[in-house]
């Protein structure tokens, strides 16, 4: 059976919920895109970018599991990001 690797977006900007879904061919693709979205939250967010990491986990809840599951939400206000990254089986 063949397979994708996939990277999710989920972000919940002051209660609009959007998603995004980038697939990848392979695992090394899938890595590279997930790195550079979360590269993006944390640099041009215009709710989480532009801070520290000190800055950022004293103002925000971060979990950063490494390999497939960044999560940041501001326990203040109505924003999170949820950045997946695993594999899934193609069906035809």
């Amino acid at each position: 059976m063949e397979k994708i690797w996939l990277v999710t977006q989920e972000s919940n900007c002051d209660g609009e919920i959007l998603f995004n879904v980038t697939p990848c061919s392979c695992k090394e693709t899938a890595k590279q895109v997930f790195e550079q979205v979360i590269d993006t939250i944390l640099k041009e967010s215009c709710h989480f970018g532009g801070y520290t990491k000190e800055e950022r986990e004293e103002m925000f809840e971060v979990e950063d599991e490494g390999g497939g599951r960044f999560f940041i939400t501001d326990p203040c206000d109505d924003y999170y990001e949820e950045i997946l990254m695993y594999e899934k089986d193609i069906q035809y």
